[in-house]
């Protein structure tokens, strides 16, 4: 292939993890590669080119000399501001190791694409109600604060400033916005091979989702209502219009957003995007920058709740940066429906229709009729028995997609479909294009009235008017939304720091898309944060970026889980919801604003009230500072220790759970609790949370001054570490000043791993069936001695990780379990957990009889015949690359390769 023999290829490869000095990635110089899993959407030839840590200014300049004398290297974009490096493109097979050898590149990341992730919701939502739960609209009303003389930078996908709500201006006198730019336009395809930039004068939204942030944080009403409406804006639009229905954009173009909103002096960056899960990524390392630097930022956590655990994404996960979270909206505002059966007549709440070209509209009454099948199911999945046509059909949300429903129900000739819930929330029934009859959802209640009446033999009919609303209270009203990401980050970082409303939220959209609508997400409790943060700054002008995002997280409030009577977990929630007003008459400062319990001792505390009778623990001691910012009075410290539920992936059994479970048990999981005896109960009550401890009782801080308090957190006695527990609480500080009745409650959330962090299983358990060689249909191969691979008969080492890991890598070994090289896909770094509901619930390399000598997979040789196996090894948290102690390592069986 290359000219390499199989002799020589040991002696380039026997190096790598812990084996020996390790050629790194086939370069000389010391910049390395970034290899991303199978199924990134990457785009080709261009790359991310990050500098070593120098004086960026003169640094950038020498290094962008070398890369302009470069053949077939095209540089684009270049970063000094907030990241130090450059966006480059490549053309005549230039491979990103060449580019890595280039002296002073420390790495290179291929340039990775992002979708917007956010759902347009069930309902609209009733804004004020948002800002009274958040001491937002008191802080407007007592303290007078509306966000004036802060500036506030959106990066995301344009904006309508001809809205009236957000001022019908650009650029112009008294114009909230007087910042801003286009970096992408309306041309560019993420599934070209070529996107066309084309970017416009001015940053118009041709999607919606930044419109739909910037009312959050400055619409003037009378429909919408900002958080900070005297805020000055700019907007930085980084994302296309919408292609397939999907909004795209990628790492380079997004660090142009980033940069210029820096560069135009913004006190507030507001970034409503994200993915990955590393504080090492691009984002996340220009976002830390940019907090280095003094500016807020505010990003994303997420929209993967449903896949629990190690779902937080960058550039929320940066250090400095304040992540966010969602809850869930307290009323809602929508469209209403009216049902009429003898004798009765309901007001029903419709969610948004599933195709916006099939508005749910009836003027006149038209008959409804339960869709059922021969045997007595109205799930609607499969051919009905009952008469549908010319009749809206009513069916029960499971089994089937909504599409397969409403086609089934198309099929019978209906005119529309009300689908009704099965769980407790709404959402809106997304269909596709095939579908040509309107769709929408209600509640599980008003679905099982109108069934019943049909099922009595009751006629029963609907009329739904385009222009008809009504406002009812919201099931998840105040809850963690269920979409919204959980932490912790990759090394047991907490996130995200606090949470605000983010489901069913109701702002402006663009006048040609109608003016207003109602979307869910984190991509909406961002630009709440934001304006809150915009409030603070204006209330206390000299406060750093630090000391806003320690006040924002210390006066937020932990949310109550009803379930288990516990706190929601902070790996969930942060500190809790946001609170304004709380945060703005504060006077104090708690540093830090987390305690992530990352690293822990085994020892016997001693000299202060220990739990645990003197027997060994897992604890951890770390040191608050309490600074008193008020200049004439001494405050009172008082520490109390509120518990929040443990958290872990696993089933009793040791099987992965799909979303994760709590201890103490809900108070509705009547097996689970039906399985624990009443001693064991209350022992495990006793024993299964965390302690927090302190030398002092009290503590007193003078006016303007600063205080330590030592403290201890021991982790949980009564949870089996083979469970793989995650516990947390909140450091609660009961304040009190001099002469002043007046007690403020302040938090600093904490979690941790109960256990060996350093030890665990970073691959998915025993339980999953893998790891497992497979053919290439991802079928097992059973008997794998008598398997032969050749290059047209290649195999897979399929694997999934429970866990993010910073290196994987799966190599072939001959029978004396000498490494011959990466498998094709084999090598990759900052992997991600796979996630069992997403598009890659497993990993996988390919097995065809080749290798690479290299970890940036530009040196590929052939494998003579043989008998072979796969070494499949992840690095373990906070491991050493050097040492193979540090990798869980898995061997497949012995095969032939042909």
């Amino acid at each position: 292939m290359l000219g390499i023999t199989i002799k020589s290829i040991a002696a380039i490869f026997i190096v790598t993890l812990g084996l020996g000095s390790a050629q790194d990635n086939a370069t000389s110089g010391s910049g390395y590669v970034v290899a991303y899993p199978p199924g990134t959407h990457i785009k080709p030839g261009a790359y991310i080119v990050e500098l070593d840590d120098i004086t960026p200014g003169e640094h950038l300049g020498a290094v962008s000399s070398a890369f302009f004398k470069f053949p077939g290297v095209d540089v684009g974009s270049r970063y000094s501001s907030v990241f130090n490096g450059m966006a480059v493109t490549t053309k005549n097979k230039v491979n990103a190791a060449e580019l890595a050898r280039i002296n002073g590149v420390k790495r290179v990341w291929p340039v990775r694409y992002h979708k917007l992730q956010y759902s347009k919701s069930a309902v609209n939502g009733s804004y004020p109600t948002l800002l009274q739960q958040t001491g937002v609209a008191q802080t407007m009303q007592e303290l007078g604060f509306n966000g004036t003389g802060v500036k506030i930078g959106i990066v995301d996908s344009g904006v309508d400033y001809n809205h009236p709500e957000l001022g019908s201006c650009w650029k112009t006198s008294g114009c909230p916005w007087q910042f801003g730019k286009d970096f992408i336009g309306d041309k560019y395809d993420a599934s070209s091979p070529a996107p066309i930039l084309d970017p416009n004068p001015t940053p118009m939204d041709c999607d919606g989702h930044g419109t739909h942030v910037s009312g959050i944080i400055a619409a003037r009403g009378p429909l919408v209502h900002g958080v900070a409406v005297g805020a000055t804006l700019g907007m930085y639009r980084v994302f296309s219009c919408p292609v397939d229905g999907n909004v795209y954009s990628s790492d380079d173009i997004i660090l142009q957003g980033i940069e210029a909103a820096y560069q135009d002096g913004h006190n507030i960056i507001s970034l409503s995007l994200g993915g990955g899960t590393w504080p090492e990524d691009p984002l996340s390392v220009a976002c830390a920058r940019v907090v280095e630097k003094g500016i807020v930022v505010v990003a994303a956590i997420g929209n993967d709740g449903d896949n629990g655990l190690y779902t937080a994404g960058s550039p929320a996960v940066g250090e400095g940066v304040i992540g966010v979270g969602s809850v869930d909206n307290w009323n809602i505002t929508g469209s209403i429906a009216t049902i009429s059966m003898p004798y009765r007549t309901l007001s029903v709440l419709l969610s948004m229709a599933g195709s916006e070209a099939h508005p749910f509209v009836f003027e006149t009454p038209m008959p409804i009729a339960a869709s059922v099948d021969e045997n007595g199911n109205d799930e609607g999945c499969n051919k009905p028995v009952t008469e549908l046509s010319g009749k809206v059909a009513l069916v029960r949300r499971g089994t089937c997609t909504f599409t397969q429903k409403a086609l089934i129900a198309q099929a019978a000739g209906a005119i529309g479909v009300l689908v009704y819930n099965n769980a407790a929330g709404m959402l809106s029934p997304g269909i596709n294009n095939t579908v040509s009859i309107p769709v929408v959802l209600i509640s599980e209640n008003d679905g099982l009235r109108i069934a019943n009446g049909i099922s009595q033999g009751k006629e029963a009919t609907i009329t739904a008017h385009k222009s008809a609303y009504g406002t009812f209270p919201a099931d998840t009203g105040g809850m963690m939304s269920s979409f919204s990401s959980y932490g912790p980050t990759a090394e047991l970082g907490v996130a995200p720091l606090v949470s605000a409303p983010g489901g069913n939220i109701w702002s402006t959209y663009p006048i040609k898309l109608g003016s207003y609508t109602t979307l869910s997400g984190t991509s909406m409790a961002t630009p709440f944060v934001s304006g809150v943060a915009a409030l603070l700054k204006q209330a206390h002008p000299n406060l750093r970026a630090g000391d806003i995002r320690n006040v924002l997280v210390a006066t937020a409030q932990p949310l109550l889980d009803s379930d288990t009577g516990r706190m929601v977990h902070p790996y969930h929630s942060g500190a809790g919801l946001i609170n304004a007003y709380n945060a703005i008459r504060s006077h104090v400062i708690f540093n830090p604003s987390v305690v992530a319990i990352n690293g822990s001792n085994w020892n016997v505390l001693s000299n202060i009230n220990d739990p645990h009778s003197g027997s060994a623990v897992q604890w951890i001691v770390r040191e608050v500072k309490v600074t008193n910012t008020d200049s004439h009075r001494g405050m009172h410290v008082w520490l109390e220790n509120s518990i929040a539920n443990s958290l872990t992936m696993y089933m009793p059994n040791g099987s992965l759970a799909l979303t994760p479970q709590t201890w103490p048990p809900s108070l509705h999981d009547a097996d689970k609790l039906n399985s624990i005896n009443s001693s064991e109960r209350e022992e495990g009550q006793q024993n299964s949370h965390p302690q927090v401890l302190t030398p002092n009782i009290a503590e007193y801080v003078v006016a303007g001054k600063t205080s330590h308090i030592t403290i201890y957190i021991a982790a949980p006695s009564g949870l089996r570490q083979d469970e793989h527990w995650y516990y947390g609480g909140f450091l609660n500080f009961t304040v009190t000043w001099d002469n002043d009745e007046d007690k403020g409650s302040f938090y600093i959330p904490y979690a941790g791993f109960n256990g060996n962090y350093r030890q665990i299983d970073v691959l998915a358990p025993a339980s999953t069936g893998l790891p497992v060689i497979a053919d290439s249909q991802m079928n097992p191969i059973d008997n794998l001695q008598m398997y032969t691979v050749t290059a047209n008969n290649s195999a897979l080492i399929v694997y999934s990780l429970a866990v993010p890991s910073r290196i994987v890598a799966a190599m072939l070994i001959d029978q004396n379990s000498t490494p011959l090289g990466y498998l094709p896909y084999g090598y990759i770094e900052y992997a991600t957990r796979n996630l069992p509901s997403s598009t890659t619930p497993f990993s996988a390399a390919v097995i065809n009889g080749t290798v690479y000598v290299d970890k940036g997979a530009t040196q590929l040789v052939s494998i003579p015949a043989g008998k072979y196996r796969v070494q499949l090894s992840a690095l373990r948290p906070f491991g050493n690359e050097m040492s193979s102690a540090d990798f869980q390592t898995w061997y497949s069986p012995l095969f032939n390769i042909g």
